[in-house]
């Protein structure tokens, strides 16, 4: 509710011609501040004026006057500067930690605003609460929100990448594996993945990269699936030498229990994603620098013509069922791991270096891989949005996942113009 009040305040949606506080003072609205997004006052810097004199100071926004006493306000000097606190319903007097007491006012949000608020995040059933409504936004003003959620995106990507680096101490090499790892997770592992990496240093599993044997074994016993009595013989071959390897290195592997099997494709197992993975840098172990100077599609594309260790054509565990059909990386998963992992990628390094080239080409990259075909994809289209290619899919990716689901229907700039019909 405080977010529609928020919204309210910010864009002057309520009568201004007489304002007057809970205690019946008259003031006027100079300025409603800059609208804070991280922890104190709501809004910095507002410009109140009481009678002739102007206060300036930060406005907090609450459903109800006794959230203040709710959210310890009363305990914060933070909020000492709060010159006005604006609610719905005023249920109480507030006061500053030395006691003295703040203006308040009761704000009158116009009633379509509420109703077309309270549907959009409470009575919607949909899992795209506004999607019976969007047919209502111009295209244009479409595509101008889904080329700032693609931005949104990747910069949130890449700052999860430059982190890495960080911790690297500015080693692309070393952060680039982890973020690679990371992304033969499909989401639901992708955390073990990392783990596993972490504890896999690449340093390490350089000094093999030229077997695939025993690039295989560090990683699946880093993952801890080599730790059974099993009659596998291949499995047998595998345990032997990260026997050998783990010693050598002083390793130690994460914890079997970590990894989720539940309703995975046999192509999405575990085993499979490392197998595939240890095949990718075998053939690649200088990958991050391949990337850098080989971005186009085919050039990307050809990293993922590898050969799976012969087991592996035919098995995605230890168990002695065989596949019906040869395992390998589709056109799907290798479009998955671009898009979650190289493109990220460039358009980090495009950034930390500020070469334009990098991050055009994360773009450019985007639009010329066939879009992502899951569940809130398809919702999207069947709302009439356009979804043409990676860079359409991304986009509303991270809008269902950052503003739909979350519920941050009023920082999502569809329902804003949906609200905004109904402003005075």
């Amino acid at each position: 509710m405080e977010q529609i009040l928020q919204y309210a305040w910010k864009y002057r949606l309520f009568n201004q011609a007489d304002l007057h506080t809970t205690d019946g003072k008259d003031f006027e609205i100079i300025d409603v501040g800059i609208h804070n997004t991280d922890g104190g006052p709501d809004f910095f810097n507002a410009k109140i004026k009481y009678n002739n004199t102007v206060w300036a100071g930060n406005v907090e926004i609450h459903s109800n006057s006794s959230d203040w006493y709710l959210h310890s306000h009363h305990k914060d000097k933070k909020y000492d500067s709060v010159i006005l606190n604006v609610v719905l319903n005023h249920d109480g007097e507030i006061y500053r930690t030395n006691g003295d007491r703040i203006n308040q006012f009761v704000i009158d949000v116009p009633d379509g605003i509420m109703n077309e608020y309270n549907f959009l995040t409470r009575e919607s059933k949909n899992i795209i609460p506004c999607s019976v409504r969007l047919e209502e936004i111009s295209p244009i003003y479409i595509e101008d929100w889904k080329t700032s959620l693609v931005a949104e995106r990747l910069i949130s990507k890449a700052d999860y990448l430059r982190n890495l680096v960080d911790y690297y101490t500015g080693d692309w090499n070393k952060a680039f594996y982890v973020f690679l790892c990371r992304s033969f997770g499909t989401g639901i592992n992708s955390d073990s993945f990392e783990r596993m990496s972490r504890a896999t240093p690449l340093n390490f599993l350089k000094r093999h990269i030229d077997s695939l044997l025993q690039t295989e074994a560090i990683l699946l016993g880093q993952a801890g699936f080599l730790d059974e009595e099993s009659d596998n013989s291949y499995y047998n071959v595998l345990k032997r030498e990260y026997s050998i390897l783990s010693a050598k290195f002083s390793l130690k592997p994460i914890e079997k229990s970590s990894w989720q099997f539940f309703r995975l494709r046999p192509t999405a197992f575990p085993y499979i994603r490392i197998a595939m993975l240890a095949a990718l840098l075998h053939k690649n172990p200088d990958i991050f620098s391949y990337i850098i100077e080989n971005n186009t599609l085919d050039k990307l594309t050809e990293i993922f013509r590898f050969d799976l260790n012969p087991y592996w054509e035919r098995h995605y565990s230890f168990s002695d069922r065989e596949s019906p059909y040869l395992l390998k990386p589709g056109k799907q998963t290798v479009n998955s791991i671009i898009i979650n992992s190289i493109i990220p990628a460039l358009f980090a390094y495009g950034e930390y270096y500020n070469k334009a080239e990098y991050k055009e080409a994360a773009f450019r990259l985007l639009e010329e891989i066939p879009f992502e075909n899951n569940l809130y994809v398809r919702k999207f289209k069947e709302t009439g949005i356009r979804i043409s290619n990676a860079y359409d899919s991304q986009a509303v990716i991270q809008l269902f996942r950052e503003y739909c689901q979350k519920k941050k229907c009023m920082f999502c700039r569809f329902a804003i113009k949906l609200i905004g019909k109904h402003s005075i």
